[in-house]
């Protein structure tokens, strides 16, 4: 009796948590293959081979390289606590340390890496190479570009608009003092 007790729990449980559209942990092998499958990981999740998922709030903890559309929390992994590959489609908050981050869509927060590729950023970004497809707010790097930017600080800084300060070697900004200029380049107009 005690075992059929046992089963029916157990069925039961199995049952439950297949129908649930969260899980608290998932590992992602390949990016078909999860296991704890399902879209929504609310907890601990480990890509191995670019795991992807649709949705992560938590902890990401990168082997290789992850993909997630929507991601809440911390993207770290097995490179000096840094992802690899850390990829975002959609929507990003939290703190991203990775060797390439490549976000779309909006993103706000912290960004470390080798290179930080967003759409849209804020907070602030630290790397070798910091690019925004359109705007960011703080930059700090060796090559900073964004389409308009609040603060740039890197040996060369790039931007179509400028609406805070850039410092650095090389600073570009349509409309700065002057489009191109040595050490220290602003908007007059502020």
């Amino acid at each position: 009796m005690k075992k059929l007790i046992l089963f029916l729990s157990l069925m039961v449980s199995v049952a439950i948590t297949s129908f649930s559209e969260t899980t608290n942990f998932q590992l992602g092998l390949t990016p078909t293959l999860n296991i704890g499958g399902e879209e929504e990981v609310v907890g601990l999740r480990v890509p191995v081979f670019l795991g992807a998922t649709e949705k992560v709030t938590g902890v990401d903890f990168n082997i290789f390289a992850g993909e997630v559309d929507e991601f809440t929390g911390l993207q770290g992994g097995i490179f000096l606590g840094m992802g690899i590959f850390n990829k975002v489609n959609i929507k990003f908050k939290g703190a991203g340390l990775g060797l390439i981050n490549l976000h779309g869509g909006e993103s706000k927060g912290l960004l470390i890496g080798g290179a930080n590729l967003t759409n849209e950023f804020t907070g602030l970004k630290v790397g070798i190479f910091n690019y925004s497809k359109l705007n960011s707010n703080y930059e700090v790097g060796i090559i900073n570009y964004s389409k308009e930017a609040f603060f740039q600080f890197g040996l060369i800084n790039i931007t179509d608009q400028i609406n805070g300060v850039q410092i650095g070697f090389l600073n570009f900004a349509s409309n700065g003092i002057l489009p191109v200029m040595p050490f220290l380049n602003f908007n007059w107009k502020l």
